[in-house]
Parts: C-alpha cells; structure tokens; sequence
C-alpha cells in the first residue's frame, strides 16, 4: 500500500511502503497537526525517490549533491539530455553550490569556441540552471541560480571572433514560393507545408496531427499541446480542408511523418527540385503565417497573434512578422508627405 498518514488519539503517524524501495513503513510523525504530518510524508517520498535513482548512497543535503547527481534527478528532455553530456566532463565533479553564474556564462566559450552567444545560452547555460534549479526543490538547501543573458556586445565580439553572423533575418513563406514547392514535394509533405503556412502550426506540433483529430466537417482540427500552450481547435482554410479530405493517413499520422527530423531531407530534395530558395520548415509555416498575415494583408497583431497562438502580439512583431521593404516604405512616407504638401525640404511657411 502506498504511504498514507493517519491518527493514533492525538499523534499523527505514518505507514505504506515508498513505491516498494524502503519496505514496509509504520511510524510516528511525532506531531498532533496534520499540516505538519502532510509536510513530512512528502519530504519521505522525496528522499525515497531520490535513492531509488541514485542508490543508497543518495545524497539528501546540499553539501553532498554533485552536478553529475543533480543531472540524474532531473527529467531531461532528449535534446537536453545530449547537452548535458558535454557539460558533465567540466562541471559534473563539482559541488552545485559551488557552480556560479559567472562559472556557467564562461562555459558556453570553453565548449562551444565556434559557435554563437546564442548557442552558449541554449545548449549550456539553459541546461545548467534548469539542472540545478531542480535539485533546489528537491534537495535541501541546494541554491537557486539564475544567470544573465548574453548582451548584445558579447554577441558581436564572439560574431566578430568566429567570422561568422549570428541572428542572421529568416525568409519567411509566401503563396508564391509555396505553389512552386507544393509542385515537388509529394502529398504529404505539400499538405504539411500548406497546413504550417495557412494556421502558423510549428512542425513538432503538425507531425503529431492524427487522424482523431480532424474534424472537417465543422471545417477545423485539434492541434496538440506545445510550449506551454494547450491544445486546441484550429480553424482550416477551404483549400485545406479540401487536400485534408483527399489525404490519406500513413502510419498512424494525417501528414505520414512520425517526428520533424523525418521531415527536413525531403524538404530539401523538394526545394532543390522547384529551383527555388531553400526555406526550413518553421521559417516557410509559423514565420510566413505571420509575415502574410501582418505585413502584407495588413492584419491587426493583435488578432494575428490570437489566431497563431501567441502569447502576445509583441512576440509576434519582434520575431515573425518580416519586414520585406526595409526603409524604402519609411523613404517613400516622407516623400509623399513633402509632396503633398507643397513644401521643399528644409523650408518651413511662416504665420504672420
């Protein structure tokens, strides 16, 4: 039986076993309030998982976790996980109270020489404080850390130093280069492009799309859950609804890929064949969804944002939506207003 705390007169106690690792428990709390019984029975659970991850010798007190043991308490996602392999060999002998933010910002360099701030902050610094902030609501007394980002003067020093720029502006998606890729690429993926497009789905969430999940009927689909957003309903434009409806499912998925990275080969190929620029995935769907919508349908952000799922309109300006004219719009502005005014630059009409 799983632990559980009960009353004996006034005393809380406990008994169960801690999923099988500890044996049979059957205790006093040494309380008579049960906020406190609660408190306990929760500190033995985590203990308990501890050890049935680390052994044993699991440590239990901030003094005695290491970085290699915080990274084995730690649920890390695969990508991370591959990450943390790198960081491990610098890092893994050392006390977590002992890591500073300043010892996890010069990481980045020490691993990474080549590549951007941007790398460093994703590949080494997020991993680092995801790892020991774990370990701060699991093993006591083990520090919060938090690290500052990257400035912008940093980031064109080691662009500078590598030769290389970082940041560099996406291409986004238009109908105009996806009718010419559509015209290569096969059904599935010509139905993935067109759907990532028209409803600014990322291609994590689009593979997962099963056949459940359609309901062309009432002309929509039930998009998964991804960064922190939940799942919902998307609404499908006509022509969508119409290839969805001819498009048969293969292997369990509506658009036939298990996963993205299935994806990236074929797109190429498909780009390589149409003759035209290659543009990844997310840069031809979510960034051309908002591209399309903001900037050349002239959309209010605001809706845009909400029909994307965005957290807010200011994530989509400051990252989706591309502007294609530069200053030339900025020029022409002013050029139209000198004109329409009937002034010359630099004169200015007394009042008298």
């Amino acid at each position: 039986m799983p632990l559980e705390i009960y009353q004996r007169g006034r005393t809380w106690w406990i008994r169960g076993r801690t999923d099988g690792i500890d044996g049979y428990i059957k205790r006093s709390l040494k309380t008579s309030e049960e906020a406190v019984a609660k408190t306990k029975l929760r500190e033995i659970e985590r203990k308990a998982q501890q050890r049935a991850i680390l052994g044993e010798d699991a440590p239990t007190e901030a003094d005695e976790l290491t970085f290699a043991a915080a990274v084995m308490i730690y649920d890390a996602k695969p990508a991370d996980a591959n990450y943390l392999m790198k960081v491990i060999p610098e890092i893994g002998h050392m006390k977590v109270k002992d890591i500073t933010p300043k010892l996890v910002r010069g990481l980045g360099k020490k691993i990474y020489p080549k590549n951007a701030t941007d790398t460093w902050r994703r590949q080494v610094v997020s991993p680092i404080c995801a790892v020991i902030n774990n370990a701060h609501e699991n093993v006591k007394g083990v520090p919060a850390i938090r690290v500052k980002g990257y400035t912008s003067k940093e980031r064109i020093a080691q662009d500078e130093a590598r030769g290389k720029q970082s940041r560099k502006e996406k291409t986004p998606g238009s109908w105009e280069w996806l009718d010419k890729f559509r015209a290569e690429a096969n059904p599935y993926m010509g139905a993935l492009a067109l759907f990532m497009f028209t409803t600014g789905a990322r291609i994590s969430q689009s593979v997962q799309v099963k056949p459940d999940d359609l309901d062309l009927k009432n002309g929509r689909l039930w998009l998964p859950a991804s960064k922190g957003h939940q799942g919902q309903y998307v609404e499908l434009i006509p022509e969508m609804i119409v290839t969805l409806a001819k498009l048969k499912p293969r292997g369990g998925r509506v658009f036939g890929y298990k996963s993205r990275h299935s994806v990236y080969g074929p797109w190429q190929t498909a780009c390589k064949n149409a003759g035209i620029e290659y543009i990844a995935p997310h840069a031809a769907g979510r960034h051309g969804f908002g591209t399309e919508t903001v900037v050349r349908q002239n959309l209010n952000p605001v809706d845009v944002a909400k029909a994307g799922r965005w957290s807010s309109p200011r994530i989509l300006l400051d990252t989706y939506a591309h502007s294609e004219e530069g200053s030339a719009n900025v020029r022409d502005a002013f050029t139209r207003r000198k004109t329409d005014s009937g002034t010359k630059p630099g004169h200015i009409k007394r009042v008298k």
